[in-house]
């Protein structure tokens, strides 16, 4: 009888242990391969992701870290930690949440910038045959979004003291050739033209850049209205820009810009051509060319370099529901300066158009361009600026759509 019952012991914990070992061996037999994110579905922000891979590192049946290559723009590699639960399938459902301290970068060069500037939220169901179906969230931190988040209308305000486009170049010496006269000109015509075609921004919280614009942009209606000191756009055909094209965040009183650029010329491209500016070699090569111009390629490259790990600042002031973002005079003469000496060439090749007489639509618009500018030559330009500049400020203007 003793015999008997040892043995239905030893038969009933081998079972236990062999289901146990079962059971062990579910989230052991997880892919943790890299899968191309075209092969799963697998949405950032409510957009099925086209690009990149993921891969799942398992610790044990409850945890893994999940690596996000090249899905979150702006971001080469995400690792997140993450919490497995597993189904009656035999499949994990699993989320996770990584705060980051990078900004988004234009290419894989980074900076190191804290505290945390976006979160990512991951959340989805992995089966032990490698089908994914997932979702990952981003969320500006409190911080990075100032209170900017939420959409902003271009101000329709059209005076002597604000317009839409605010030009301000001011002289040190009235006397001498300026560009005030020829601000408050851009100030009036540049607004009247942005007006109709831009109507509004939006501040993601995703991080994402968003506009209202006018696609079918045309010369013969390029002029908005105005009436009582107000601009009215001359149409209401706008269309919404698409996501992933650029980002933003907020940092010491700066919001900081992040074009994606292969993005941006894939959608000028209409997909047509692949685009992959995915290094700094590659910006170098593009600014490399700029040197038949004689611009100061040396003295630009540091500049850009800077804008690629932490995007394009240009300052801001938020008061009540108005909103202004600007460049002054210490923002843009650092990449200002580097472009001068290309207009002793542009100056050349415009004779060379004016002289030859073949095109007139672009003769015509040079001596326009001459003509509101109030200069007789591209040349003066870099005069003016070197010595008769006091202040120099580009602003837009915009008020709170809520």
């Amino acid at each position: 009888m003793k015999n008997k019952f040892l043995l239905l012991l030893i038969l009933g914990v081998t079972f236990f242990v062999s289901c146990s070992d079962d059971d062990d061996k579910a989230w052991k037999n997880i892919p943790q391969d890299e899968i191309e994110i075209q092969k799963v579905t697998f949405e950032v922000n409510g957009e099925q992701a086209t690009t990149g891979t993921l891969q799942m590192a398992v610790k044990n049946g409850s945890e893994a870290v999940l690596t996000l290559k090249n899905v979150i723009p702006g971001y080469a590699t995400i690792p997140v930690n993450v919490k497995l639960e597993e189904q009656a399938d035999d499949s994990f459902v699993f989320s996770g949440e990584e705060g980051l301290t990078t900004p988004p970068a234009m290419l894989i060069v980074r900076s190191d910038a804290k505290p945390v500037i976006l979160n990512v939220k991951v959340e989805g169901k992995i089966s032990v045959e490698g089908k994914v179906s997932a979702t990952a969230t981003t969320k500006l931190s409190e911080t990075a979004q100032a209170g900017l988040t939420g959409s902003w209308n271009l101000s329709a305000t059209s005076s002597g003291e604000s317009t839409p486009l605010f030009f301000v170049w001011s002289a040190i010496d009235l006397e001498k050739p300026n560009f005030e006269n020829a601000a408050a000109l851009v100030n009036l015509f540049g607004s009247m033209i942005l007006f109709n075609v831009l109507n509004q921004v939006t501040f993601h919280e995703d991080g994402n850049i968003t506009a209202k614009y006018w696609e079918n942009f045309s010369m013969e209606n390029m002029f908005a209205n105005q009436d009582k000191g107000q601009l009215i756009a001359s149409h209401d055909d706008w269309s919404d820009s698409p996501k992933n094209l650029a980002f933003w965040y907020a940092k010491n009183s700066m919001i900081y810009i992040v074009p994606s650029i292969n993005a941006i010329a894939q959608q000028v491209n209409g997909d047509n051509e692949d685009v992959d500016i995915s290094n700094s070699e590659d910006i170098v090569t593009l600014l490399a060319k700029l040197k038949e111009y004689n611009i100061d390629v040396d003295a630009l490259l540091p500049i850009v370099m800077q804008w690629i790990t932490e995007g394009i600042p240009v300052k801001y002031v938020k008061t009540g529901d108005a909103l202004k973002i600007y460049i002054d005079k210490e923002m843009a003469a650092p990449f200002i300066t580097p472009l001068l000496p290309a207009l002793d060439k542009l100056q050349e090749d415009m004779e060379k158009i004016i002289e030859a007489g073949e095109d007139e639509n672009t003769i015509e618009m040079i001596q326009l361009v001459l003509g509101v500018l109030q200069i007789e030559k591209l040349t003066d330009i870099k005069t003016i600026w070197e010595e008769n500049t006091n202040e120099f400020e580009i602003s837009l203007n915009f008020v709170s759509a809520k």
